[in-house]
């Protein structure tokens, strides 16, 4: 019998955990958001056909409050001897009683996922593990293009390991397995014109575009990003974690982490002077303006890069 609770924001790291934890058995899985803890302790309290105990994950756990989470404590008073519950989720007060009580009686991981320099380095080692040869600029340019989620990162990084056997990796092989996903595209925008970098941020717009996103689109997706920094701003400076403002604004952890890491480059004034340039951008494109789109668009980059 085994108690986990594996919390912070390294997906990855947690997937692994219950895989090795899992030891092949079958898993009963609940999600927090859709399961009550009740059906949870009764699947604890069962009893499988082949006497190995049943092995039973829950995930989202913040999900449930404060009461749902007291009938978890109930059941750790007296748990199944032949059942492993591995809990999974972002953030649980130290003082907070389930936090407690499987401290008192299992384990408590936090798993934070790297960032920046220490994601890259990350990479590269997972690359090592599978025989890849992956120079560090090549594992910063496929992080970034993976908005620097751990969980893709790795994903690709095994593509590449397929796909390149006899030399070290190359920004080519990464370009051409491992297209950057719109959101990336954005956080790399929006990181460009906070640093002044026009000509960066004009190839990046470029990029964007070519994903097939149309100029409009493209355009609600960058207001959005200034958006979601201006509020993430307020909520961080109030004292707000990670993981509150992933839930209060409904975005991944990793989403949270970089409007963080933005907000500390972007100063509210610049924010709010790019967000009013962006609204008067979707004006022209919607028809207030007798440019082309792109043209349009390019002018903005240069507008918001000075």
């Amino acid at each position: 019998m085994g108690i986990y609770l594996l919390l912070g924001d390294d997906e990855e790291r947690k997937s692994r955990g219950v895989e090795k934890l899992r030891r092949e058995r079958q898993a009963d899985a609940y999600d927090a958001y859709e399961s009550s803890p009740e059906e949870v302790v009764s699947a604890c309290n069962s009893y499988s056909l082949f006497g190995d105990g049943a092995f039973v994950v829950v995930r989202n756990l913040d999900a449930w409050n404060a009461a749902q989470k007291a009938k978890i404590v109930d059941y750790l008073a007296n748990p199944s001897p032949e059942t492993d519950l591995v809990l999974l989720g972002k953030k649980l007060g130290s003082r907070e009683r389930l936090f407690t009580a499987v401290k008192k009686v299992g384990e408590v991981h936090n798993l934070e996922q790297p960032t920046g320099k220490a994601l890259v380095r990350w990479a590269i080692g997972h690359a090592k593990k599978l025989d890849l040869d992956l120079p560090e600029d090549v594992a910063q340019n496929l992080a970034d293009r993976c908005s620097g989620d751990k969980t893709r990162i790795a994903r690709e990084i095994e593509k590449l390991s397929l796909y390149v056997t006899d030399r070290p990796a190359a920004e080519e092989d990464v370009a051409a397995l491992s297209p950057p996903d719109v959101q990336g595209n954005i956080f790399a925008f929006v990181d460009a014109l906070a640093a002044g970098e026009r000509g960066k941020a004009i190839k990046l717009l470029e990029d964007l575009l070519a994903t097939g996103e149309p100029p409009l689109r493209a355009t609600f997706m960058i207001r959005r990003q200034f958006q979601l920094l201006a509020r993430a701003r307020a909520m961080f400076a109030e004292g707000a974690g990670r993981s509150q403002v992933a839930s209060e604004l409904k975005i991944p952890p990793f989403v949270a982490r970089k409007l963080e890491e933005q907000g500390r480059r972007i100063s509210e004034e610049d924010a709010e002077r790019a967000l009013e340039y962006v609204l008067y951008l979707e004006s022209g494109l919607k028809g207030g303006s007798d440019l082309g789109d792109e043209l349009q668009m390019e002018l903005a980059v240069m507008k918001l890069s000075t």
